[in-house]
């Protein structure tokens, strides 16, 4: 598939290095030739060299003939302008990265008004990730499959658990819950489970389930947290701003530690019911003075990953429940696994998730499979796709138990209207269905790849 990116930044070129790993071609568009000279000798991609919100650079750089032109450059409005041209100009799909909030998460408006295909706020985006696991402490991440009522959760299984040494075949008589173990990652080591396997403490586990399922299982297996109540964020970002806004109205008390004073200033107009410390949130004091040690949870957000990573270490030294670690570098994500046993998320990965979902949903013949959500588990080692079942697929009309799956492969659940169903050998799949397939396999890109 033919993919257009304009800017060659930190996103831009995160972007371009999934979508070339998954055997794109890609062509990138930025006006500083030193930056995009830097993106063409790290990746298989074509640069051009040249200002996105002209037409003639646009026309020269073949944007007729992309299947997707991304707008990733540091500015929303030439986001938007250029995305507008470039539909204009005859690409098919236009998806543009937007962090002002003047650009609102919670409208259309600008999606309808300039027919972009997707739009994707980092910020918000890493808000509302923050936010689900602050509802479901006992989990390192969730994410929620769209329409189908079912949430994928993963967490740690801690020392002296009731799930250690138990086979997933005798989960139920510990937990007494309708849930699918997905993975288990064990010492780095990511693996798709049966019947015979066994659970240990120090397990990372994926699972999916219906809220209330999920609720009852951790409660059965003793392992339940209260959602917080008392949350320190320190740095005042945009993403800041998007958590409070969605924490608001569920009575969590939250102070924002930020040492800039005109953007405290900003904060105490607009967040009314928050309290705004101006101070160096990196000083151990000020921790200390405004309640580290009774807050249940600590978000580092500032704009430093060094700062984010050591302060979340003293935030768990001093007894804080739930930490959650903003970090913009990968290799910071690989390290907190083993350092932290709580939750880090990288903003660039939420974001690149959502548009590569988004184009292996343009890759099916009209009539197979649709993808509806792409999530990554075990760094990006295992893949849970949500499909909506096509009229044409070869998966249509046999039972479980008949199909032969690729090794690496687990129907892990089956939405059919407002029924869910946690598949066996008997179910049967039908077309409208919502399924969702666990996998280690990276050739698998339709549902009908599921097949040996």
């Amino acid at each position: 598939m033919n993919i257009t990116i304009a800017g060659a930044g930190t996103m831009g070129r995160d972007i371009a290095a999934q979508l070339c790993r998954k055997g794109h071609d890609v062509t990138i568009i930025d006006k500083n030739n030193e930056v995009l000279n830097n993106a063409v000798r790290s990746m298989d991609v074509i640069g051009y060299c040249g200002n996105c919100i002209s037409p003639q650079v646009l026309k020269e750089s073949e944007i007729h003939a992309a299947k997707v032109f991304i707008a990733a450059t540091g500015s929303d409005e030439t986001n938007l302008i250029s995305c507008l041209l470039a539909e204009k100009a005859g690409a098919e799909h236009t998806i543009a990265l937007l962090r002002d909030p003047d650009y609102s998460p919670d409208t259309n408006i600008w999606k309808e008004s300039l027919g972009l295909s997707l739009a994707i706020h980092p910020d918000y985006v890493t808000a509302e990730e923050i936010y689900r696991v602050l509802q479901f402490p006992a989990a390192s991440h969730l994410e929620i499959f769209p329409d189908s009522q079912l949430e994928l959760l993963t967490f740690r299984i801690p020392p002296n658990s009731k799930l250690d040494n138990v086979a997933l075949r005798d989960l139920t008589k510990i937990a007494g819950q309708r849930v699918l173990i997905c993975t288990i990652e064990r010492e780095g080591t990511y693996m798709i489970p049966d019947g015979t396997s066994v659970l240990k403490s120090g397990d990372m586990v994926a699972l999916t389930g219906e809220p209330d399922n999920l609720h009852h299982f951790f409660l059965s297996a003793g392992l339940y947290k209260k959602p917080v109540q008392n949350v320190l964020i320190l740095g005042g970002s945009r993403s800041a701003v998007y958590l409070y806004q969605l924490l608001e109205n569920t009575g969590v008390k939250v102070t924002i530690i930020e040492n800039n004073p005109d953007r405290c200033e900003y904060l105490s107009e607009r967040l009314r019911k928050a309290d705004i410390i101006c101070a160096d949130g990196t000083a151990i004091s000020v921790l200390q003075e405004n309640g580290i040690r009774t807050a249940d949870s600590f978000i580092a957000m500032t704009g430093s990953d060094e700062n984010n990573i050591i302060l979340s270490l003293y935030a768990q030294n001093s007894g804080v429940s739930k930490i959650v670690t903003k970090v913009k570098n990968d290799k910071f994500s690989k390290l907190l696994k083993d350092v932290l046993p709580e939750s880090s998320l990288s903003p660039l990965r939420l974001v690149t998730q959502r548009v590569e979902g988004y184009v292996r949903g343009l890759e099916h013949a009209s009539g197979k499979s649709r993808i509806e959500a792409l999530y990554y588990l075990g760094n990006q080692k295992v893949t849970a796709t949500q499909y909506l079942v096509g009229s044409k697929n070869r998966c249509i009309g046999r039972s479980l138990a008949e199909m032969k799956l690729k090794h690496g492969v687990l129907l892990g659940s089956v939405t059919r209207g407002k029924e869910h169903i946690v598949p066996d050998g008997h179910t049967v799949l039908m077309p409208e269905d919502r399924v969702i397939i666990i996998s280690t396999d990276p050739k698998i890109h339709e549902l009908d790849d599921i097949l040996a």
